[in-house]
């Protein structure tokens, strides 16, 4: 039987395995000190300061936006100070059911009514879409009051990630008067998110979507600052980290308009809820905008409520088949009508074809005869007989001015349109505006190419009387401002100036002249006279006198193809021999200018004449000219009051 054969260990080879694996083991000891070397001793500093912000929160400081004046320095557009309840996704819960747990927690908040503050449907909603942005504040109640703020913060352990941010809203404090001037504001939208970004831009941020907040966005935005805040687990602030550098935001600058408040107020009283239209008044000495007023308007507070609220209210304006958006003084496009008779006895003056008592071959009979076609006078059917140019005007004697309107041609009345700014964009600092468009052989004859329609002779007899052409109210009120003033005629514009908080002026708006006028001292004298007989006892325009001041006018009845009633026209100036006030209201579907037009103007002329420091002063000038108009003087029209 064999021996059997014991194996027995090397000792050489278990001293050298066991000096490998004490190797093995010391290194790894000496890689652990090393790294606890690293960070507890050579990189201290930097830990403690990750460690730190990781107890940080960059907090935008949002700047003020700049206000809005009038030229008197009465606010337009000013911030209130508002309360946001927003959600901060990366300081939510990462458990599902902790985030469902804050949410419950935020549904069991109630009002003083006992109802709840938040809609659960919409609250799940915005703190998924929020999820998309883990780093932007996004708002779960807007302008919240501030019991609901207290109540946040007072239940802050029980909800984590939910903080209150203060920020400030638009207020305007004529409401819908200057609505179509100042415009609104609303949040940016987040398809133009990621390019506005890079312009300072934050997610859920203010920007002016009409008028004068989107004309002067830039300008009125100013700003962010920033600073750092220390936040405990829950998201909410312990204090500002005084170590970290702050940036002070920059104020936006403030806007001084044109526009006069209170005669803003009175057109804004002057017309009727129930009339759609507007009303323009400029200084036809420099082209500033005194009055703006497009109706139906909007209040401007409604997007400054809550976003259920607001999409409410913009939902029912944005379906409103009166169109309450529209800034009918810039956009609204409307024939001129008679008031474009102006243009047309202009221009038959300057040629040298028509004078003061000038008479057609034929007398008004209530209608015109050519070829095959019949045009009627507004007073048909018994007619103003024989006028001279002067009583043409005054009465607005259609017949007549079909006839200067063959003697003169077409591109020769065109061509002082086009000087006096029909039909072309006037420039006034304001977004959308409309062109409009002269009629005339050359233009018709393009426009209506693809119909195979040719301008005939026939047709000189609407243009002549202002039926051919679209025109908007703003290029009527330069139209007759230039026709007063008969030198030149200005670009109107709304911004006056930008100031600084401290009142310091940063840039003036440039008067600039948009056309010298050609014009003989004769042709001025007549048009003036015309004008003035216009307003005067006999004329159409009466209902726009103003005691002790010599108002000059012109009344106008456009076609309207969507309503059986004219459009109502009226355009004035005053003094008419140098005047400082130009005025043009067009009121939609309401019949004639002289009727419906004209007292809305003569609202505005007598408040501007018999309150404003400029105006009483001429009233008392031209009393000394003429004594028995002074006893004449109304009393002064009360103050408007806000509606």
């Amino acid at each position: 039987m064999p021996t059997p054969v014991h194996l027995q260990d090397d000792p050489q080879e278990r001293i050298w395995k066991s000096t490998v694996l004490a190797v093995a083991v010391s290194v790894l000891f000496l890689l652990l000190i090393v790294r606890l070397v690293q960070l507890q001793i050579i990189n201290a500093e930097t830990n403690l300061r990750l460690s730190r912000e990781n107890a940080m929160q960059l907090r935008v400081l949002k700047a003020p936006r700049g206000v809005i004046y009038d030229r008197n320095g009465v606010a337009l557009a000013r911030n209130r100070p508002s309360y946001s309840v927003c959600v901060l996704p990366y300081k939510l819960p990462r458990k599902s059911a902790d985030r469902r747990q804050v949410i419950a927690n935020l549904l069991k908040i109630r009002d003083a009514y006992g109802q709840p503050v938040f809609d659960s449907t919409d609250l799940v909603a915005r703190i998924h879409n929020a999820s998309f942005r883990r780093f932007d504040a996004t708002s779960i109640r807007e302008d919240a009051p501030i019991e609901l703020v207290s109540v946040v913060e007072e239940h802050a352990r029980e909800l984590p990630g939910i903080a209150v941010e203060t920020e400030t809203r638009r207020e305007y404090p004529l409401g819908r008067s200057a609505f179509h001037v100042l415009g609104y504001m609303g949040e940016v939208p987040e398809s133009q998110y990621d390019s506005l970004r890079q312009y300072g831009y934050q997610f859920g941020d203010q920007v002016g979507k009409s008028g004068i907040e989107r004309q002067y966005q830039d300008q009125l935005r100013g700003r962010d600052g920033c600073e750092y805040v220390e936040v405990d687990a829950y998201g909410k602030r312990t204090g500002t980290v005084t170590s970290m550098p702050r940036t002070e935001p920059t104020p936006g600058l403030d806007a001084w308009l044109t526009i006069d408040a209170d005669l803003q107020r009175v057109a804004d009283s002057a017309f009727a809820d129930s009339l759609r239209g507007s009303v323009v008044a400029i200084d036809p000495r420099t082209g500033e905008v005194l009055v703006m007023f497009s109706s139906p308007g909007l209040d401007p507070n409604i997007f400054a409520l809550a976003a259920s609220l607001r999409s409410k209210y913009w939902a029912a304006a944005a379906t409103d088949p009166s169109l309450p958006l529209n800034n009918r003084a810039t956009s609204g496009t409307y024939t001129p009508g008679s008031t474009f008779k102006l243009i047309s006895a202009t221009a038959g003056l300057s040629c040298g074809k028509l004078q003061e008592n000038s008479t057609m071959p034929r007398a008004c009979t209530g209608s015109y005869r050519i070829g095959s076609r019949v045009a009627k006078c507004w007073i048909y059917p018994r007619g103003h007989g024989r006028f001279t140019l002067m009583q043409a005007i005054q009465q607005s004697c259609n017949v007549y001015f079909f006839q200067v309107g063959l003697l003169v041609g077409d591109k020769t009345i065109n061509s002082y349109a086009q000087m006096f700014g029909l039909g072309a964009r006037t420039g006034v600092d304001l977004p959308q505006e409309k062109e409009g468009w002269l009629s005339g052989e050359d233009a018709y004859n393009i426009r209506f190419a693809k119909r195979g329609w040719k301008w005939t002779a026939g047709l000189v007899l609407d243009l002549a009387i202002g039926q051919a052409q679209v025109v908007t109210p703003i290029q009527l009120a330069c139209m007759v401002g230039a026709l007063g003033n008969a030198t030149y005629r200005y670009t109107p514009f709304l911004l006056k100036e930008f100031r600084t908080r401290d009142g310091a002026v940063v840039k003036q708006h440039g008067v600039q002249v948009a056309s010298p006028l050609a014009l003989s001292q004769e042709t001025v004298t007549t048009i003036r006279k015309a004008l003035q007989s216009v307003v005067e006892p006999g004329g159409t325009g009466g209902r726009a006198a103003v005691p002790g001041i010599p108002v000059g006018g012109k009344t106008g009845s456009a076609e309207n193809p969507q309503g059986d009633l004219t459009h109502a026209l009226f355009v004035a100036c005053a003094p008419v021999d140098n005047p400082v006030i130009a005025i043009s209201v067009v009121v939609e579907n309401a019949g004639h200018g002289g009727s419906i037009a004209a007292p809305i103007a003569g609202a505005v002329l007598r408040y501007y004449f018999q309150n404003k420091e400029e105006g009483k002063r001429l009233v008392a000038e031209y009393a000394a000219k003429m004594p028995a108009a002074a006893q004449k003087k109304a009393a002064p029209v009360a103050p408007p009051t806000d509606r």
